[in-house]
């Protein structure tokens, strides 16, 4: 399959290299400027290694460019650059995109009405909560090369479908990508039962002092999430109850924090070990990282606007919103992802209508 990935981060890298590896002619598209060292590196060498336990396997990358006209040629597009920069991509490529498409969206919090808002011809589009892949790029492993050390991969990533006509036939090519694709979300499930909306601001947002004095040398998981600290387990399970509530008023899926971050068993134990684990990466190391400027301005905002129009009360989450735009001196309300900018007032209305006229 021809598969077009915008996109050259993390998330973009190890998918690039693992379709190639499964088979797949991979075109990988960077948005911005400059290039910088792992671009550069994949520009002269036109591969990825990807080391999965101890292991490495290395990915050939067909067509490494910044032109996003190459998007028309794919069958396959998959959008993985950060949600804050979404209304700017999808607008670029937009004119582009043909309704025989399917696009799919890494984390996008709603982006499916963006698409609406910029393409000419309405792709099939997918949502997904996270990637099925975790881990770091690291240019240092192997003397010039550009690998992908995999901490982590899901054996199950919950999507949802939008404008799909036929999703037994969407859900089989996607996955051709990755089999462990499932449809078991909406639009609005896919947004809020992001992990990162949770995990990312409460466990950031309350380590801004640490995370600026250690320069650095800070890996949230481990220690904003230790055993030791039952007090922020507390805050994020009192945001992840309101996250909860607000998807309840729609009619949604409550799934709570854990079961969708895929810990399985004892869940709060399997948190604790994934915390503790040596694969965490130093991270945030700025307050100014995605764990803040990404997660409070698209995913808080959004539910908070979601939850203003359902009516349900969401003081922790404002609360958020307010302490972390004090503290990097920014309006993040002013600039977020809205109901209003998505142009996705109406939908949710209708929602709301449906629950009030059909109730439990």
């Amino acid at each position: 399959m021809n598969v077009a990935i915008i996109g050259c981060g993390n998330v973009g890298v190890s998918i690039a290299a693992d379709l190639s590896i499964r088979g797949h002619n991979v075109s990988l598209i960077k948005t911005s400027f400059p290039n910088g060292p792992v671009f550069d590196r994949l520009l002269e060498k036109k591969r990825i290694l990807i080391k999965e336990n101890g292991t490495y396997s290395t990915g050939i990358i067909g067509n490494i460019s910044h032109d996003l006209c190459s998007v028309s040629d794919s069958e396959m597009v998959i959008l993985t650059t950060q949600s804050t920069y979404h209304d700017r991509v999808i607008g670029d490529m937009g004119k582009y995109l043909r309704k025989n498409q399917t696009v799919v969206c890494i984390c996008s919090y709603m982006s499916s009405f963006y698409f609406m808002k910029h393409c000419y011809e309405l792709p099939v589009i997918v949502e997904t909560t996270g990637p099925y892949l975790e881990g770091r790029t690291d240019v240092c492993d192997i003397p010039e090369e550009v690998v992908f050390r995999v901490g982590c991969r899901l054996s199950k990533v919950p999507v949802s479908l939008f404008n799909s006509c036929d999703p037994c036939e969407t859900m089989r090519k996607i996955q051709e990508l990755y089999p462990g694709f499932v449809c078991e979300y909406n639009t609005i499930e896919s947004a809020l039962l992001n992990p990162n909306m949770v995990l990312h601001t409460v466990g950031s947002i309350m380590s801004i002092p640490r995370i600026e004095y250690s320069d650095g040398d800070f890996c949230m998981y481990r220690e904003a999430y230790s055993r030791k600290n039952k007090s922020i387990v507390r805050l994020m399970l009192a945001l992840d109850k309101e996250k909860m509530d607000v998807l309840k008023s729609l009619r949604c899926k409550p799934v709570d924090i854990l079961t969708a971050s895929g810990f399985l068993g004892d869940k709060v134990e399997s948190f604790y070990k994934y915390s503790e684990s040596e694969d965490r990466a130093k991270s945030p190391s700025s307050v100014t990282s995605r764990y803040i400027t990404e997660d409070v301005p698209q995913g808080l905002v959004l539910m908070e606007s979601i939850a203003i129009r359902a009516g349900v009360s969401v003081p922790i989450a404002s609360s958020l919103i307010n302490i972390s735009g004090a503290a990097l001196g920014c309006d993040f309300r002013s600039t977020g992802r809205t109901l209003a900018r998505l142009g996705a007032t109406g939908f949710i209305d209708s929602i709301i209508d449906n629950a009030h006229e059909c109730p439990e």
